[in-house]
């Protein structure tokens, strides 16, 4: 579930590029007006999305919405996420939309909410809380424009550290509860020559995996008002931050910045790799290639000193078209989508936790990782790609990318005064 600019090789990824990569905006028009958005027979309801290895978790889901709400799903997929986008608000004004679609919540989301391609789903949201399906007040204003909701969540994904058991267990150590026993972690693997931390993705939207968790985890609100445009990226906490990232790097804790992460389940089945910080849905990644189950664990990192317990999220949006050629119906859909027997269906394909959280799947990690959300109840805090308007994430993206390739002090200097003046200019965008 990787972001929009940065499709990734995993089991709920695995993007087949190569006879997409060059589809001329001609090709797209065609596309957005033939089979891909044609209206759904009978008691069908198409949902469009840009990850077509899940078409069977949609069906699994489908068969249950059925009953709940008299539609299944018919899932139309296009493996290029940059297409896809194309495609979707291409056909969106038109009569030619699917009538579900897959999108990212926050700003990514209003961004296109505001443009008008989105039905209101309030409705949705008042439901599953009547129902206790969710309680999530914070991950409502994600998918908010307005005052008013416009997708519900797809998936809801947890960032952790995914672990080696049996690298663990040959370092002799536990699962950290303090930074202090997580620093020990790190320097028991790097003195063993094992490669404690799998960070890559220095060209790609993974250079924020690390910046968020330390903001956040050194501040849960500010961050937030960082993500809001309230606080500035040169104020203390990023700088704490940066200065954090950067001990790391001298510790020796990371892999190549330019390592790929879809290599990291092979190294965790070698043993070559300690930890990986990632989102919980890609769980199934590494139980498909090779890493037992009873091996890979996982938890919330622990906060730097001074912080408090807190953790990212990550939630896909399901959203009903405006122009959706069988409106009611995805709405209906939309309203069952967070029921318990729905629920059970989707995440038992995914492997990951949900929104819901009374619906866990039966897999041990994933079942870890539950259990210490309920039992910390750590403030939670929307991803940082979707945090703020997209041009300003991106941009400010590339930087981090700069300073995971020379992790100096200098350099965090400059990239987060680089961040701060794309902010100013960015800001001022959204809101004209």
């Amino acid at each position: 579930m990787g972001p929009i600019d940065m499709p990734q090789g995993t089991s709920r990824r695995r993007v087949l590029a190569s006879s997409f990569a060059a589809v001329s905006g001609l090709a797209l028009s065609a596309c957005a007006r033939g089979s891909m958005s044609r209206p759904a027979p009978a008691d069908v309801v198409s949902v469009f999305n840009d990850n077509p290895t899940w078409a069977p978790g949609f069906r699994a889901a489908g068969s249950q919405l059925r009953p709940l709400s008299g539609f299944r799903l018919a899932p139309r997929a296009v493996p290029n996420v940059s297409n896809y986008q194309q495609i979707v608000r291409m056909s969106a004004q038109t009569d030619s939309t699917a009538d579900l679609l897959k999108w990212w919540n926050g700003y990514r989301l209003r961004d296109i909410a505001r443009a008008g391609i989105l039905a209101d789903v309030t409705d949705a949201w008042d439901e599953a809380a009547r129902r206790g399906w969710s309680d999530d007040t914070a991950l409502r204003e994600t998918f908010s424009h307005e005052g008013r909701q416009y997708g519900v969540p797809l998936y809801k994904s947890y960032y952790v550290v995914f672990h080696s058991r049996s690298v663990f267990k040959r370092l002799g150590v536990e699962v950290p509860r303090t930074w202090q026993q997580f620093l020990d972690v790190v320097d028991a693997a790097h003195s063993e020559g094992i490669t404690p931390i799998s960070s890559g993705g220095a060209t790609t939207w993974e250079s924020s995996i690390w910046f968020q968790q330390l903001v956040n985890g050194l501040d849960h609100r500010f961050y937030l008002d960082l993500a809001a445009g309230r606080a500035s990226y040169t104020d203390e906490v990023c700088r704490r931050a940066m200065a954090l990232w950067s001990d790391l790097y001298r510790r020796g804790a990371f892999s190549s910045p330019d390592a790929s992460s879809t290599d990291v389940p092979g190294q965790f089945a070698r043993g070559s790799t300690a930890m990986c910080l990632y989102g919980t849905w890609n769980t199934g990644t590494f139980l498909d290639t090779g890493v037992k189950e009873a091996d890979l664990g996982a938890f919330l990192l622990p906060p730097p000193p001074g912080g408090a317990p807190s953790v990212l999220v990550e939630s896909g949006v399901l959203a009903v078209s405006a122009n959706a050629h069988k409106r009611d119906a995805a709405l209906a859909v939309a309203r069952a989508w967070l029921d318990p027997a729905v629920q059970t269906a989707w995440t038992g394909f995914l492997r990951d936790t949900s929104a819901d959280p009374g619906v866990v799947p039966k897999v041990d990690t994933v079942r870890q990782v539950a259990a210490q959300v309920r039992r910390e109840r750590p403030a939670q805090a929307i991803r940082y790609w979707e945090a703020s308007p997209p041009v300003l994430i991106e941009g400010n993206v590339q930087d981090l990318s700069a300073f995971m390739i020379d992790p100096t002090s200098a350099q965090a200097t400059k990239t987060l005064t680089n961040m701060q003046h794309r902010a100013d200019k960015e800001w001022k965008m959204w809101t004209s």
